[in-house]
């Protein structure tokens, strides 16, 4: 049976701009949060409360559950709920393409940040590059995709995926070599 060695992790001096890189990336991701807040105030504010058909839906939730606060701003509905089904169709489109963004960014930055502080071990400057190029695809495909819907994603769509495949490509690298090394075959 073969015995486990250990190794020692040297962090590259450069490591610095992936943890910069990374941190953007989640700055990124709560800004485009910001977009969505934005539209809530637009679309769920004082006009929007005073309605009576709201105030109802109110009332009874507050029935349902008195210990809550009182809802105020749309919440907790995220586009598909009560309140969203009030508002009229192109406000429910434009609160759901600023929801859609941002969760779409959410739904792929554990991945991302994964890929940068783990590649940017390996190669950091490549690294932080990326996630600086995954930020701009990010506010790109924000912008297009709430100003012109579902065909706005490009450029920024793809700009912010092929860094991915970029930060993909350096993590099987190292990881096949260093494994294929640890198990005698290189």
């Amino acid at each position: 049976m073969a015995t486990a060695t250990a190794t020692a992790l040297t962090i590259p001096q450069a490591y610095g701009w992936v943890v910069v890189a990374a941190s953007a990336m989640g700055f990124t991701a709560t800004a485009l949060g910001a977009g969505v807040g934005g539209a809530r105030r637009k679309f769920f504010g004082k006009k929007f409360d005073e309605r009576a058909d709201v105030k109802a839906i109110k009332d009874e939730i507050k029935k349902a559950f008195p210990d809550h606060k009182p809802i105020t701003g749309g919440y907790p509905d995220m586009g598909s709920g009560l309140f969203a089904s009030l508002l009229k169709p192109a406000e429910w489109y434009e609160f759901n393409l600023a929801q859609r963004v941002h969760h779409n960014t959410l739904e792929n930055l554990t991945f991302a940040i994964t890929l940068v502080l783990t590649a940017g071990l390996f190669q950091p400057e490549a690294a932080a590059a990326c996630g600086a190029v995954y930020c701009v695809g990010r506010v790109m495909l924000a912008r297009g995709y709430t100003s012109l819907g579902p065909n706005g994603r490009y450029p920024g769509g793809p700009i912010s995926l092929l860094p991915l495949l970029g930060l993909l490509g350096i993590n099987l690298f190292y990881g096949f070599k260093h494994g294929l090394a640890s198990a005698g075959l290189l």
